[in-house]
């Protein structure tokens, strides 16, 4: 296929372009894009990527508040207790 300078030479004022050179300018032309095709059948999955680094350390939850109180807790483990017993 030709590029545009050499279509603009066979084009020229006083040129004469050959059927050869139309037929070159008209496979050159594309048409406007038709409507998407339906989408095929999904390829292979892919290599997995390599693992990449840890994230930063979280904060310790030594700053939290307790869930439970001391005796909230005692209860819990008498109960604990009594079911291993029973």
């Amino acid at each position: 296929m030709a590029t545009k300078e050499e279509l603009k030479e066979k084009f020229s004022t006083g040129k004469i372009p050959t059927g050869a050179d139309f037929a070159e300018l008209i496979d050159g032309v594309e048409g406007p894009q038709g409507p998407a095709g339906k989408d095929g059948a999904q390829g292979p999955k892919g290599d997995k990527g390599d693992k990449g680094e840890p994230g930063e350390k979280g904060a310790d939850g030594k700053d939290a508040e307790p869930q439970f109180t001391p005796e909230q807790v005692e209860a819990i483990l008498a109960l604990i207790d009594g079911e291993e017993g029973g």
